[in-house]
């Protein structure tokens, strides 16, 4: 059976005139061709719906009784194709993110080319909390969450875009300078240069480390401007952790350092993108999270030039404000 629409309209229109003459021309057809289409509509139903009294139409008693039936099926299509042309105005070209994690890293993101659009949407970046992302996620105000370490929640979905080992950086000088790779344990007696609580990286270091039981000491916490300018006249004996690209960026150009490997797969930075579950993003930008993670990891090192010329600055102005 193909009883579309416009069968549908044909029959209506004929009864509200109940006359062929007068419903082909409200439909801008000829009345052959509109007799025809309800023909092949009587076919279809295996029943008559008219009846002709000379020049005069009848419609049958089960046309009658179908007649409700033929007006909901009409007001149900012209709800549809209203509602289907709502949809279509409503902007889509936007798609929202947040990110939680390094401030530095964020900057570099916002800065670069890549994440302005994807295949013609517009892609809103924003810096967020940990929790906020959660918040927003299951709200519906982004689309998608970046962040590290990746979420995890009973309705989100998370996927990993990008992981990066974390090592330890010391001068040659340094006593654990003999070993080529470390265990946890040699951590133990380490003093640690490194940024302040609040920092995320620190935050993931400390927790990593615990997770192994190791109490990480800590011989200066400094905010970011004095970090840097640690790195520039480090005394030897301290070490800081450090991803291998932010090691290429801001350690090898101050000086002579060398990056230790810690020997446990779980001493990393794993960024993860995510989304809800039940929310279908995922499949109306079902090539997002492949490009995201092609692109973070054929250019991490382009990625952060922002967060390296910001750190360059500092050193080469050690004693600037």
């Amino acid at each position: 059976m193909n009883i579309n629409h416009t069968k549908i309209l044909h029959f209506l229109t004929i009864v509200k005139y109940m006359s062929m003459n007068k419903a082909a021309r409200e439909l801008y057809i000829s009345q052959p061709a509109l007799s025809l289409s309800i023909s092949r509509l009587e076919e279809e139903l295996g029943i008559t719906l008219f009846y002709r009294d000379g020049n005069k139409l009848i419609l049958s008693s089960e046309a009658e009784a179908l007649l409700p039936i033929f007006e909901k099926l009409r007001q149900d299509y012209d709800a549809l194709t209203r509602e289907a042309m709502r949809l279509k105005q409503i902007p889509s070209d936007a798609v929202n993110l947040s990110f939680s994690g390094s401030a530095s890293l964020f900057s570099a993101l916002y800065m670069s080319d890549f994440l302005n659009n994807y295949e013609g949407n517009v892609l809103r970046l924003c810096f967020v909390e940990f929790d906020q992302a959660v918040s927003m996620l299951l709200t519906g105000q982004i689309d998608f969450a970046i962040s590290y370490p990746p979420i995890d929640h009973p309705l989100i979905t998370t996927t990993n875009i990008l992981t990066e080992p974390i090592g330890l950086v010391i001068r040659p000088d340094h006593p654990l300078a003999v070993k080529r790779r470390l265990s946890f344990e040699d951590l133990k007696d380490v003093k640690i240069h490194g940024l302040t609580e609040h920092h995320t990286f620190r935050r993931l270091c400390d927790q990593i480390c615990a997770s192994q039981n190791v109490r990480l000491t800590y011989a200066t916490e400094d905010e970011y401007p004095d970090y840097y300018r640690r790195i520039l006249h480090n005394d030897g004996h301290g070490a800081f952790f450090s991803t291998r690209d932010n090691f290429h960026m801001n350690f090898e150009p101050a000086g002579d350092y060398l990056y230790l490997e810690i020997d446990n797969q779980i001493m990393c930075r794993t960024m993860g993108i995510s989304y809800l579950t039940g929310g279908k993003k995922q499949y109306k930008y079902d090539g997002l999270i492949e490009y995201l993670i092609s692109r973070l990891r054929d250019q991490k090192l382009s990625l952060f030039r922002y967060s390296k010329t910001a750190s360059q600055a500092i050193l080469d102005n050690p004693e600037g404000g």
